[in-house]
């Protein structure tokens, strides 16, 4: 006899190029977030330092050529981006306290916000799934720290539709490693077989969680990953998701059968 599925519980989504969009790197607001930068450390440490464009080629894109060469080289480690910004930052003779260089890195990000953009069926898609009892959560592969990226999360009005925050700068792993999945199933309290995971890579966000039993969704509004037939779902646009939940959702069984929850390694 065909056993149903347990009743989906949650769905866990991917941040960038899933619910947000970037635009091209914004050079004319990082110049103004540099200037004060500027104007902060010649404060602090009373002497000269180097002008806004320096301190961008030096430090800002430095900082983001290296997090880019550690990514493309597969570690699941997460970077520790302080040490980062600060090796950036003392090759130009700047040594920085480590509070110093958690104000450089959130006054960099203010220069970002602007040029982050919420997909187009995220709000409506997101409200629908909270109206079917769902439980929401974020699983990022993100090197900036946890607060400045739920500050990010918040300014975007996102925040209040999630649970489950879960980013790589916290956990110190990255996507597929299964911990960091499991810290989001920890927060909610659901089992993978209940959860439905949502992203732009194969790799990260169809293997890895079904590596643990969840469904993964592949998503490709903003990348346009191939899927080699592993995904159980291939949507070109958010909105797409609402009639495989339903789908899901009359296909399962009644909530409750599931009760433990993975713990991580």
């Amino acid at each position: 006899m065909t056993v149903a599925p347990p009743r989906l519980e949650a769905v866990l989504f991917d941040y960038g190029h899933t619910l947000i969009h970037f635009d091209e790197r914004p050079h004319s607001l990082l110049v103004s977030a540099y200037e004060r930068i500027n104007h902060l450390l010649a404060r602090t440490l009373s002497r000269e330092v180097p002008a806004a464009e320096i301190l961008i080629e030096q430090v800002s894109m430095t900082v983001d050529d290296a997090i880019q060469r550690d990514y493309a080289l597969g570690r699941e480690e997460e970077v520790e981006i302080a040490a980062v910004y600060d090796r950036a930052l003392r090759a130009l003779g700047l040594e920085l306290e480590p509070h110093l260089i958690e104000q450089v890195m959130e006054m960099e990000q203010d220069g970002w916000l602007n040029t982050v953009h919420v997909g187009p069926d995220v709000v409506a898609t997101l409200e629908w799934l909270r109206s079917a009892g769902l439980r929401l959560g974020i699983v990022s592969n993100v090197a900036y720290r946890p607060a400045l990226m739920r500050r990010q999360i918040d300014v975007l009005q996102l925040g209040g539709y999630f649970e489950a925050l879960t980013f790589s700068s916290a956990v110190g792993v990255r996507k597929p490693n299964p911990r960091i999945y499991q810290d989001a199933l920890q927060q909610l309290g659901v089992h993978p077989a209940a959860t439905l995971f949502v992203g732009d890579r194969v790799k990260e966000d169809v293997r890895g969680p079904q590596s643990l039993g969840m469904r993964g969704v592949l998503l490709r509004e903003w990348r346009r990953e191939e899927d080699p037939g592993v995904a159980d779902f291939v949507i070109e646009r958010l909105g797409e998701l609402r009639p495989i939940v339903k789908r899901l959702l009359a296909e399962s069984r009644p909530r409750g059968t599931y009760n433990e929850v993975t713990s991580p390694e």
